[in-house]
């Protein structure tokens, strides 16, 4: 009787284990067989812009890669921060990807007082694909020829020169508050409705500088129709090295770069992201892959994900602080 009842614990016990080990072998195995179906890569943008041609360059080579075909899904609205809120709430598997510019990313969370997710918390970085400076042009009626002689004329005349941006919160918005906390200048902000229509002030001569994307400057910049003062990338462009930094013309901890990646939901597995980051790292350092980044505007750029996530945290810091310390209201 003792020796049935003690084959009996014994076979219990073993069943037990078998039961521990199933369960422990399984999440290891689908995981392992990551992806299991079409992933989507949400662009929190309108088609045509700079990080949907960037969303594009990637997802085609992305596919082959993990041997299942990556959709592009458009979701623009409230500055982003549409697209980015469905991402934060897709489930944790993988299978969602959303691609980001880490300024504007991290920024809205001191500009829209009510988010529905964490820009930073709610999402796992996997890796980075570019960046891009962006370059302050200014009319060439403006007796400045260098960065730092448009700092001595703004601070000779505090408030007189204006600058324009595609809107209040945007990055050619908060790019130049930067600047002028860092450079001490008073340059008056004029908000305008899009990129466009600022530039297109600006080669008017109704305003006096703009922060630019550096690619699609440098038409107006060759043509002699804008004057390049200074790109924000802490080194020169690869793109257009004869433009100087911000940061070489006397103030060395001034930089600022459009970082763009691609994150998934936190909950995803850690083995999961760095199934992500091994494939997107080979696809953004392929040759023709980097070529076509280049041809965009940007710089090629490879990282780890504890690197972006950190990134991201660095980026949401600085961005707080500016719009804290510029007095810019949240909507």
């Amino acid at each position: 009787m003792n020796l049935s009842r003690a084959r009996r614990q014994m076979l219990r016990m073993t069943g037990l284990a078998m039961l521990a080990i199933a369960a422990a072998v399984s999440p290891a195995h689908s995981q392992g067989a990551f992806p299991t179906k079409p992933l989507t890569l949400i662009v929190p943008y309108p088609p045509g812009g700079g990080t949907d041609a960037l969303a594009r360059v990637i997802a085609q080579r992305l596919s082959e890669v993990l041997g299942q075909p990556v959709v592009i899904d458009n979701r623009p609205g409230a500055g982003g921060t549409l697209g980015s809120a469905i991402a934060a709430r897709a489930p944790g598997d993988g299978h969602q990807l959303l691609i980001l510019n880490t300024l504007p990313h991290t920024s809205v969370a001191g500009l829209y007082s009510k988010l529905s997710y964490d820009p930073v918390k709610d999402f796992a970085g996997v890796g980075s694909i570019a960046t891009t400076p962006y370059v302050f042009v200014t009319n060439p009626s403006i007796p400045a020829k260098t960065i730092g002689e448009f700092i001595a004329l703004a601070k000779a005349d505090p408030g007189k020169y204006r600058y324009g941006s595609a809107g209040s919160g945007s990055a050619t918005h908060l790019v130049p508050e930067l600047f002028k906390l860092v450079t001490k200048t008073d340059i008056a902000h004029v908000p305008y409705r899009g990129g466009g229509p600022a530039i297109v002030d600006l080669l008017g001569g109704h305003i006096d500088l703009v922060s630019d994307n550096l690619f699609s400057s440098i038409p107006n910049i060759k043509a002699g129709k804008l004057r390049a003062l200074a790109v924000t990338s802490r080194k020169r462009s690869v793109i257009f090295p004869e433009i100087p930094s911000v940061a070489e013309s006397g103030y060395p901890d001034f930089e600022v770069v459009g970082q763009f990646g691609l994150v998934v939901p936190a909950a995803t597995p850690r083995a999961i992201v760095q199934r992500l980051n091994a494939a997107l790292t080979k696809v953004v350092a392929s040759p023709d892959i980097s070529q076509q980044i280049l041809g965009q505007g940007g710089e090629p750029a490879t990282s780890t994900p504890e690197e972006f996530d950190a990134r991201m945290r660095s980026e949401s810091a600085k961005w707080l602080r500016v719009i804290r310390e510029a007095g810019i209201q949240p909507q």
